[in-house]
């Protein structure tokens, strides 16, 4: 009888995970049925359609494909803080046509003549440095900066249906890459805690770096010579220069996606996918095709989209939501500093915890985290940044316990293998969030 109840409950857990939404905030319709579909055709072995692992490669657009781009694509409104922070110092600067067009938000004078204001601007404020100084402006400006209409940090205008399908597709074996006209130094900065993708899946606009051995320490430096724009026709090149296999999926926003989608989709010989998002949502983000803001122009891809099968996917009849909090503003109390301490867990996934076996987290102000897990003594690394929260690999001692404190030990380390954000609730109390927003654990401060 108890292995007649065991094995029926093995069944009902493997039905309640079949039966799991992994979209929940795409609504039902022909959009969110096609991505299944391909994904299925795919991944099924035996299928006509199935694709091997190795050869699972998903492309994606950054700026109104992945995260906002209006009313100024972000990086674009970071290289204008800096220009006036930067000012002061270089009143010549005035001077400059390319500074003068951006300062007016004259983002076509930029890009006139083969983008020679936008590379004047980025060597003003993009070269002369190493990576690493470089990083630490970025993270600086995205810890302070925020969007005009929102109110909230520029990597919280992100879009809660895209990171579905970047998890969708990851846990069916693909590689997700970024290939965007964006810095490809820029956003390697918050592209990995942001959307899951790490540095070296990420291929953007670049310049060459020069290296030197200076006092005896090897020396990256940032330059503007031989600017690779990625963008439009660049994005194919790009992707066989650095990926160096076709992809199976790709997905886009603009023209400048156009040549990407086709490289994709015509004379594959895999089965491929395109996918266009459709900004037509004024209320809940903004509503724009042949004339945007700023950029993200979309006509001649919107075309093409019938004749080539790519799926456009109008926002706003498509996404239940747009943005993880739905357009909330950030949590002014979201103040790392306030981290700092001992935590004890009190609910894992809301399964609770027991009251006899305390499982704790322990931060300190050197990015190091430890703690109890119950049973075993656990330390290892811990990122917080805007709001963001990723430990990294956990090592622990090896004690074996009684049962039950042994399943709450694994519910929580895989609730902190999850862990992507942080939020504060009633006095004293902290949550951690998973990537798609939802609440994995509930701590209180010790």
């Amino acid at each position: 009888m108890k292995f007649f109840c065991f094995a029926l409950l093995a069944c009902l857990n493997t039905v309640m995970v079949l039966a799991e939404d992994p979209l929940p905030s795409w609504k039902e319709a022909p959009a969110k049925q096609s991505i299944i579909d391909f994904v299925q055709n795919v991944t099924t072995q035996g299928s006509d359609s199935f694709v091997p692992v190795a050869e699972r490669i998903a492309v994606f657009d950054n700026d109104g494909t992945l995260w906002c781009e209006a009313p100024l694509p972000n990086q674009a409104v970071f290289v204008l803080d800096e220009i006036k922070r930067l000012l002061p110092e270089h009143p010549e600067w005035k001077q400059d046509p390319a500074v003068a067009a951006l300062l007016g938000g004259d983002l076509a004078a930029l890009k006139s003549d083969q983008y020679a204001g936008l590379i004047k601007l980025i060597a003003l404020t993009h070269t002369g440095m190493s990576p690493d100084e470089y990083t630490e402006r970025v993270d600086r400006w995205l810890e302070t900066a925020r969007h005009p209409r929102f109110g909230c940090s520029y990597t919280e205008v992100i879009y809660q249906p895209m990171l579905e399908l970047l998890d969708y597709l990851r846990a069916n074996k693909f590689e997700t890459w970024i290939v965007s006209g964006g810095g490809q130094e820029f956003m390697r900065v918050f592209a990995e805690g942001t959307y899951g993708i790490p540095p070296q899946q990420i291929i953007g606009s670049h310049a060459r770096m020069k290296y030197e051995l200076v006092a005896g320490k090897p020396t990256l430096t940032k330059t503007i010579d031989t600017l690779f724009v990625d963008d439009k026709e660049g994005k194919p090149v790009a992707i066989a220069e650095f990926i160096g296999r076709r992809p199976i999926a790709c997905f886009g926003n603009s023209d400048g996606d156009q040549a990407m989608l086709e490289y994709t989709t015509i004379d594959n010989p895999r089965p491929s996918f395109g996918l266009l998002v459709h900004h037509t949502d004024a209320d809940r983000e903004y509503a724009y095709d042949s004339n945007p803001p700023s950029s993200g122009k979309l006509t001649t891809a919107l075309e093409a989209a019938p004749q080539r099968d790519w799926v456009v996917v109008d926002m706003k009849k498509d996404w239940n939501v747009v943005f993880p909090a739905d357009g909330k503003k950030e949590n002014p109390d979201n103040d790392r500093s306030k981290l700092l301490g001992s935590w004890l867990v009190e609910d894992i996934n809301h399964h609770g915890v027991m009251d006899i076996a305390q499982t704790t987290v322990q931060f300190g102000d050197n990015g190091k985290v430890s703690g109890s897990t119950c049973v075993n003594r656990y330390s290892g690394s811990v990122q917080i940044k805007n709001g963001n929260l990723k430990f990294g690999p956990l090592a622990t001692t090896r004690r074996a316990g009684p049962p039950a404190m042994m399943d709450q030990e694994q519910r929580f380390l895989r609730a902190m293998e999850s862990v992507a954000a942080y939020e504060f609730g009633e006095p004293d109390i902290v949550y951690f969030l998973n990537r798609n927003g939802e609440r994995t654990m509930k701590l209180s401060k010790q």
